[in-house]
C-alpha cells in the first residue's frame, strides 16, 4: 500500500470512528462514513470491503491507542493511586469521549461479536498494563503478602471498569465512580483483610 493510500485509509478510519460513536453500529452506513470522510462511497470501498471491515479497522485503532496511552500513564511516575486512576481512566476518556452514551452498550455488544478477536487481544493487552501498574507498586501497596495478587486485582479492576464504561452516565459521573473504585482498591490492597472469603 502506498503512503497516499495508507493516509486515505487512516483518514476514513478516523471519520468512521466519529460516525460509529454518534450513530452506533446499526445506524451507521457506508454513505455516512463516506460523507464524514468527505470522499465518495466508491472511494471507501477501495479501502474496505464493507461496514464490518471498517468497524474492524476502527476497533484496532481504538484498541492500539488506548493501550499506548495506558502504557504512557503507567510510566508517568505519579503516586500509585493517581497512576492507577490514570491508566484506568484512559478507557473512560476514549469511550466516553468518542461514543455517545446511548450507543456504548450497543457498540460493545456488536464488537464482542464482529471483532471478538480484536476485543480479546485488546482486553488482554490492557489487563497487562493494569497488572504491570500494580506490580510496579507492589512494595508500596504491600501486595507481596496480600491475599489478592496483582493479576487478580487487575482483573477485578478491569471487570469493574467495564461496567462503569458501559453506563449511560455523563463522563464526569463515570470519572467519579472510577475514582471511588481506585480509592477502594488501594485501601483494600494496602490493609490486611480480617478474613478472606473463599468461593
Amino acid at each position: 500500500m502506498t503512503d497516499a493510500a495508507e493516509a486515505k485509509r487512516d483518514h476514513i478510519v478516523a471519520a468512521a470512528l466519529d460516525v460509529f460513536g454518534r450513530y452506533g453500529y446499526r445506524r451507521t452506513s457506508m454513505d455516512l462514513i463516506a460523507r464524514a470522510a468527505r470522499v465518495s462511497r466508491p472511494a471507501v470501498y477501495l479501502h474496505f470491503k464493507g461496514k464490518e471491515d471498517v468497524f474492524r479497522a476502527v476497533a484496532r485503532r481504538f484498541a492500539d491507542d488506548i493501550v499506548a496511552a495506558a502504557e504512557a500513564a503507567r510510566r508517568s511516575g505519579r503516586p500509585v493511586a493517581d497512576r492507577l486512576y490514570d491508566v484506568l481512566a484512559i478507557k473512560i476518556e476514549f469511550f466516553a469521549g468518542a461514543v455517545e452514551a446511548d450507543y456504548r452498550a450497543e457498540l460493545f455488544a456488536e464488537a464482542e461479536v464482529i471483532v471478538e478477536d480484536v476485543m480479546a487481544s485488546f482486553e488482554s493487552a490492557y489487563l497487562s498494563v493494569v497488572e504491570a501498574t500494580l506490580s510496579d507498586a507492589a512494595e508500596e501497596l504491600d501486595l507481596l503478602d496480600a491475599a489478592l495478587s496483582a493479576a487478580d486485582a487487575a482483573a477485578v479492576l478491569v471487570d469493574a471498569l467495564s461496567g462503569i464504561v458501559r453506563e449511560k452516565a455523563e463522563p464526569a459521573v463515570l470519572r467519579k465512580r472510577l475514582r471511588q473504585l481506585v480509592e477502594l482498591a488501594v485501601r483494600g490492597l494496602t490493609s490486611r483483610p480480617a478474613a478472606v472469603l473463599h468461593v
